[in-house]
């Protein structure tokens, strides 16, 4: 786990070198944890409409639909700028960048930076969602802790053993014995598949723990329909974070 935030931490310095370009870049990251909000918020929302819709009136259930939809609306627009804006920001502080990268290099710089990017949000939407479940029930938000950091325990060594597979890639092209594609492209595939599984497995527990505490009344309905799709958002978080360790250990072999 501290390799990875290592790693991160480093390219973030070396490819945004000016304070201008940070700021703007975290605060891409932080509307990524802002829209991840809006979306376990539109979630709740959901659930409240379709557990109480008998005993609303008119008037209130048309309010919560019309909210429901602009809060869906806002969160695929907001998802869609964000994603759109970083080329621009990526362009310019390229540019005013002191380090002058050309040919290939420029092509795998590109790639870091937007690796770095998803990364950075993706762990931030996580983080999130982290705290959201422990304010719903603290005993549930303490358990998941616990498992995401196994989790994350287990994408470091992964991440480690996949940045040393690609720098003996790196080093055997230099070496002009280059390695097959099926050898290079399947160890990362198998590399990132590997974390998927094991964090895929990882949530079983947490969804038996959730029916557990659902059964015993010590979580609600419509908490726990929310903490349903929070866990579903979570783990597809945690399978990109997983895939894109291993595109980022690529690319930052490759840029070196």
């Amino acid at each position: 786990m501290v390799i990875i935030a290592r790693q991160l931490m480093i390219a973030f310095h070396s490819l945004f070198t000016t304070k201008k370009y940070k700021l703007i870049l975290i605060s891409l990251v932080l509307i990524a944890a802002f829209i991840s909000v809006s979306e376990l918020a539109v979630a709740k929302l959901f659930t409240g409409i379709i557990l109480n819709e008998g005993t609303m009136s008119q008037t209130k259930l048309a309010i919560f639909i019309v909210g429901f939809f602009i809060f869906f609306g806002a969160t695929r627009a907001g998802h869609f700028l964000q994603r759109i804006y970083r080329v621009n920001v990526f362009e310019k502080a390229f540019k005013e960048s002191n380090a002058e990268v050309k040919g290939a290099k420029d092509n795998w710089r590109w790639s870091l930076a937007f690796e770095l990017t998803s990364l950075l949000s993706t762990c931030t939407q996580l983080f999130v969602i982290i705290l959201f479940f422990t304010y719903l029930n603290w005993g549930f938000g303490l358990l998941n802790i616990l498992m995401v950091l196994c989790i994350f325990h287990i994408y470091g060594r992964l991440f480690k053993g996949q940045i040393e597979a690609q720098r003996g890639f790196v080093q055997a092209k230099k070496d002009k014995n280059p390695v097959a594609n099926v050898v290079r492209i399947g160890t990362r595939i198998k590399s990132g598949e590997t974390g998927i599984l094991i964090s895929g497995s990882i949530m079983l527990i947490l969804l038996g723990a959730l029916i557990y505490l659902s059964y015993n009344g010590q979580i609600s309905q419509s908490d726990t329909i929310v903490i349903f799709f929070g866990l579903r958002m979570q783990n597809s978080n945690l399978s990109n974070i997983s895939n894109g360790l291993m595109r980022f250990a690529r690319a930052l072999t490759h840029s070196e």
